[in-house]
């Protein structure tokens, strides 16, 4: 077998007969596999570490550590690396045990030399095939930040810390935001970095709910319901606030039985599925209310993710806009589209109340709109370019807005630019930190400077230390 077939895989063969790894080494170095033997399956997690195998050869029965034991410490520390299990008649019964509990395939000795290459050739493949998958997935779940759910904005950062912090977990999971915000991206992002990701996402308007939808299908009624639909993926809720009182009662029942009611039957069938809801309004202001159950909010809001409106994240909408030119230009099959800085500033300026799903359908009309490849003032919308922010306003009160508007900006970017590092943020802006944590405490900002309370604490309590003069 040439170098390109094997790849210089490395096989791990673990057996107490020093004859039998002796001659298996030499049948497979002669198939261009890389070996490494030894004698003690105590050392065979250390050896699959050191020399990044791709297969594991153990015999079944050995002194001190057997193949049972190997093939449980490889699959905890690296599930990914078969291992192929090798015995005499005596204890066949034993190896096809293991191989239920997860062994690539057994050898039954003697075995010939085929037997053996052909084997380990499956169990090679097989690892490559599963190491390019998981390349894979790991690409598709990093393009996912990179070309769907961008930012840089520090409240949105912190919306991506807790997804990738509670994606793996299976509790519920309430997202806020306001319509157009990122809600469904969000739960995609939690979907796409789970263990589920394979299996479907389904998304359900709660407007649009109805009992039968949460229960099972039954032998009457075959319709798959919403849990059935998303078994082992993850159920997306929009608009949870829509759902009425006894809604909201057998929803709650179902996620506490952690199971849902068979239609027409009194059978109960479980589920398995993640569940993600959204809502754009105050839930606990509802529930306190009586409008939503209280028990259903506390259920629900196990994990809580705020996305911020697009208002309060300007500075994305330059990266925005640019993805969503790159992705048109790409689908339409056009050349790069830019965008005019004049036109830039005028979209930062606007107030967006359909976020980000409206700055995505204003940049589809001004490319679709425009004569070349380069997006001006004249392509934007009509309600955008006639846009004035401090219409109606005083003198002191329109002053007053673009200063707060322009001290926050210069904050995020301070902060942005400078990691969150006080003492570098205070030091580039010329200000004293004291001034600078008093900043960014008025502007809401204090809470994505990691070191700031904690240094105000020391130095406020210097201060207290410091030595009175006596006037």
């Amino acid at each position: 077998m040439s170098e390109e077939q094997t790849g210089h895989d490395t096989v791990i063969l673990v057996d107490d007969e020093p004859d039998l790894l002796e001659s298996c080494a030499r049948i497979l170095e002669g198939e261009g596999y890389k070996c490494v033997t030894t004698t003690d399956g105590n050392q065979a997690s250390e050896l699959v570490r050191t020399h990044s195998a791709s297969v594991v050869v153990t015999d079944f029965r050995m002194p001190g550590k057997n193949g049972m034991e190997v093939l449980r410490d490889i699959h905890l520390a690296f599930p990914e690396v078969p291992v192929i299990m090798v015995s005499a008649y005596a204890t066949i019964d034993g190896v096809v045990q293991a191989v239920k509990f997860g062994a690539f395939d057994y050898l039954v000795k003697p075995f010939s030399a085929d037997q053996l290459t052909i084997t380990v050739r499956r169990a090679t493949e097989r690892f490559r095939l599963q190491t390019e998958n998981s390349a894979l997935k790991k690409k598709l779940k990093d393009d996912y930040f990179n070309h769907f759910f961008v930012g840089k904005h520090p409240k949105f950062l912190k919306c991506v810390e807790i997804i990738q912090k509670v994606a793996d977990s299976e509790s519920n999971v309430l997202i806020y935001g306001e319509t157009g915000s990122g809600k469904e991206l969000a739960a995609r992002a939690i979907h796409i970095h789970s263990k589920r990701a394979g299996c479907p996402f389904i998304v359900v308007n709660c407007s649009t709910l109805t009992q039968g939808m949460l229960e099972a299908s039954s032998s009457v009624d075959p319709a798959k319901g919403v849990f059935e639909a998303a078994a082992g993926g993850t159920l997306y809720l929009t608009q949870v606030e829509e759902l009425d009182q006894a809604l909201q009662a057998r929803l709650l029942r179902i996620l506490q039985e952690r199971r849902t009611p068979r239609r027409g039957e009194w059978d109960w069938t479980p589920i398995d599925v993640r569940l993600v809801v959204a809502t754009s309004v105050d839930l606990h202001s509802l529930s306190l209310q009586k409008e939503f159950r209280e028990n259903l909010y506390y259920c629900l809001n196990v994990v809580n993710i705020v996305m911020p409106p697009l208002r309060e994240r300007k500075e994305d909408i330059g990266i925005l806009c640019d993805l969503f030119l790159k992705r048109i230009a790409e689908r339409r099959g056009l050349p790069k589209i830019s965008l005019s800085p004049d036109a830039l500033e005028r979209l930062v300026e606007y107030y967006w109340p359909g976020n980000v799903r409206e700055l995505m359908n204003v940049i589809e009309t001004a490319v679709s709109f425009s004569d070349n490849r380069l997006i001006t003032m004249r392509d934007l919308p009509e309600e955008i370019r006639n846009h004035n922010s401090l219409q109606g306003l005083t003198f002191k009160e329109a002053k007053k807005r673009w200063m707060d508007q322009f001290e926050k900006l210069y904050l995020e970017n301070l902060l942005i630019d400078n990691n969150g590092n006080i003492s570098k943020a205070s030091e580039e802006a010329g200000v004293a930190r004291m001034s600078l944590y008093r900043m960014l405490e008025r502007t809401g900002l204090k809470e994505f400077a990691p070191n700031a309370k904690s240094a105000e604490q020391k130095q406020e309590t210097r201060d207290k230390q410091r030595p009175k003069r006596d006037d």
